[in-house]
């Protein structure tokens, strides 16, 4: 619905991108595992357990590989929003804004936290790090994507419309 309504701001050419549909979904199904990994693994913490192997729960091991794949596919995405030309120069002009313009600390930030919080559950996925850091990424992942979805709606709408 919300790529629906940016489609519909005709004048702000930044929310003219195909790949907008497509990013809001990764982000959906981003937001969704983050909550979903922080609520499994709170759950999974309080259970009493009836063995001495620490086995990941297969409710943890899921959200960390669905976190870990949409946080790579939100990064990939945002580096395709930024790298690829744009039609316009009102949309070049707000990627300029959002990456080194007034919203370039909101946008560095946040593709940082989003690639750290992709990077930590892939790490405990592979069994380098513990399952409890991988389950850190998901605030990462979260605050990540608000910092870039604030960088670039603000970014969208800083170019002047005449």
């Amino acid at each position: 619905y919300t790529a629906y309504l940016f489609a519909q701001a005709k004048a702000r050419d930044l929310w003219q991108n195909p790949l907008l549909p497509p990013h809001l979904l990764v982000q959906a199904l981003l937001a969704g595992s983050a909550v979903l990994l922080t609520a499994s693994a709170w759950f999974e913490a309080t259970r009493p357990r009836r063995t001495f192997i620490d086995i990941v729960p297969p409710t943890v091991f899921a959200s960390l590989v669905i976190l870990a794949v949409t946080s790579l596919l939100h990064v990939l995405m945002v580096w395709g929003e930024v790298s690829l030309t744009h039609p316009t120069a009102h949309a070049r002009l707000a990627i300029w804004e959002m990456v080194n313009g007034r919203y370039k600390s909101n946008f560095w930030i946040g593709l940082v936290l989003s690639i750290l919080g992709g990077a930590l559950p892939s790490l405990a996925i592979l069994g380098y790090l513990s399952v409890s850091v991988g389950v850190g990424g998901a605030p990462l992942a979260l605050i990540g994507m608000m910092l870039f979805e604030h960088a670039y709606v603000q970014a969208g709408q800083s170019v002047p419309l005449a």
